[in-house]
């Protein structure tokens, strides 16, 4: 286990001399604050993944999405992320002082809404998971850099994806979906959406462009066969914004590598752009077209959700309320999508982030955070990392925000909700790279030496 990045430059216990600090308490002080970051950020991503034993496999059974150790695990949170501000108070605040001004009208917009919520305890209850969901990750990524997070990452990809495979074995009473979804996989996920999404993200978690080293290990022969089983429950999970996510990703991924070559950071995320855009809609028209075909000759529809049909009757909405919206986390109710929107089946979901977070927050929370992450997208793109490591982390970061960005536009609560993706999306949002320092000077100095932009 390694040390603190200050205590790596030999900064730290120059530091902590002068104060009179031992240098063998400042170790063991920074042992026990990565294995508390540690645990905060599996506590997250096991919550935001929801993966718990016996959800039924019918989805119109009404079950509740967050039992009582789903609720246990958020809520731990807030004593564990309490303990670690008690331990670097400093730290924490150089954090707050360096939030973005456009997340913090995000912020704003959120809090205003909360007084005109239609649904006030939803509103509160929705923003406090949110917030945790969020600090967890960022947190981690913050203090020990991308290399580290994405390794942890991998971990919690390998042992979810062999677990979800145990589990569809020995209990596929749960595991198998039945009713209209019958014979689509979900695994120990509430729903086959869910488990798709994920592993989508898994697999970018997982699979690497460097070169394998020539000597086999046997823990790459786990990660390799944790890659094939995330491929499998994608199809398995019979998710097509899944498959698209992949592609997609994978998309990203070599674009961005092949690209470094290109000088001009601006005609890089042109063409990264392009052929991010070309490749999905190339992939999708297959894969719809296929299952459009195969829907077909069981006398069913594709779009069985009637996407087109939901958003034509909540976007009216917008023109109500466009300033703060309906109260944040209102429009994940079943019961108030059910008020606004009248189908022949039971809706449950607006199938779009972007129209539900305008109709949550409002047009200027919404616009504030397109416009965030777009920019931090386009930042990531023109950034060139001469270490291998750096440049492997900054093609992951790209492809995951493109990931849920895309899929943002034809599924809800991606972003800015408790979902599977979103403590993922909050890792990849950080521009610097490597592992903070307690010197914002120091860490300008070396992000200035390892990372530049050419061509501006």
């Amino acid at each position: 286990m390694s040390v603190n990045a200050d205590f790596e430059s030999g900064r730290g216990s120059l530091r902590n001399r002068r104060h009179g600090i031992p240098r063998s308490y400042a170790i063991r002080k920074a042992t026990f604050v990565r294995a508390l970051l540690t645990l905060i950020l599996y506590l997250a991503l096991w919550r935001a993944t929801g993966m718990f034993f016996g959800y039924p496999g019918t989805f119109d059974e009404d079950v509740s999405v967050d039992p009582l150790p789903m609720k246990l695990i958020l809520y731990s949170l807030i004593p564990f992320i309490g303990i670690y501000i008690i331990l670097e108070p400093n730290r924490v605040l150089s954090y707050i002082k360096s939030i973005p001004f456009l997340i913090w009208i995000i912020l704003l917009t959120t809090i205003a809404s909360l007084p005109v919520s239609i649904d006030f305890g939803a509103s509160v209850r929705g923003l406090a998971a949110v917030l945790l969901l969020m600090a967890a990750p960022l947190l981690y990524r913050l203090r020990y850099g991308g290399v580290d997070t994405f390794n942890v990452l991998a971990n919690f990809a390998i042992f979810s994806a062999f677990a979800n495979i145990i589990y569809t074995v020995l209990f596929p009473q749960f595991a198998v979906m039945g009713g209209s979804y019958a014979g689509m996989i979900k695994g120990l996920f509430y729903h086959k959406n869910g488990m798709g999404q994920f592993c989508a993200v898994a697999f970018i978690f997982l699979v690497s462009l460097k070169r394998p080293t020539t000597k086999l290990r046997y823990t790459q022969l786990v990660r390799w066969a944790a890659i094939v089983l995330t491929l499998i429950l994608v199809v398995l999970a019979q998710s097509s914004t899944a498959v698209v996510m992949v592609f997609l990703g994978l998309a990203a991924m070599i674009g961005l590598k092949v690209m470094q070559g290109v000088p001009n950071s601006k005609v890089r995320s042109g063409i990264l752009f392009g052929l991010c855009l070309i490749c999905g809609l190339a992939v999708s028209s297959i894969y719809l077209g296929v299952a459009e075909i195969i829907a077909k000759a069981f006398g069913k529809d594709l779009t069985f959700s009637g996407r087109t049909d939901i958003w034509d009757q909540v976007v009216p909405l917008i023109y109500d309320r466009p300033l703060l919206g309906y109260g944040y986390a209102t429009f994940r109710q079943s019961w108030v999508v059910a008020q606004y929107v009248n189908l022949s089946h039971n809706v449950r979901s607006l199938h779009n982030t972007y129209l539900e977070m305008t109709l949550n927050i409002g047009i200027i929370g919404a616009v504030a955070w397109i416009l965030f992450a777009l920019k931090r997208l386009f930042s990531k793109i023109s950034l060139y990392h001469r270490s291998a490591n750096l440049h492997e982390v900054q093609a992951k970061e790209v492809a995951l925000m493109l990931l849920v960005m895309t899929g943002g536009m034809t599924e809800a609560g991606m972003m800015w909700s408790p979902n599977v993706l979103w403590p993922i999306m909050v890792v990849a949002l950080p521009l610097r790279p490597e592992a903070s320092s307690f010197s914002l000077n120091n860490t300008r100095k070396r992000t200035s030496r390892r990372a530049f932009v050419p061509g501006n």
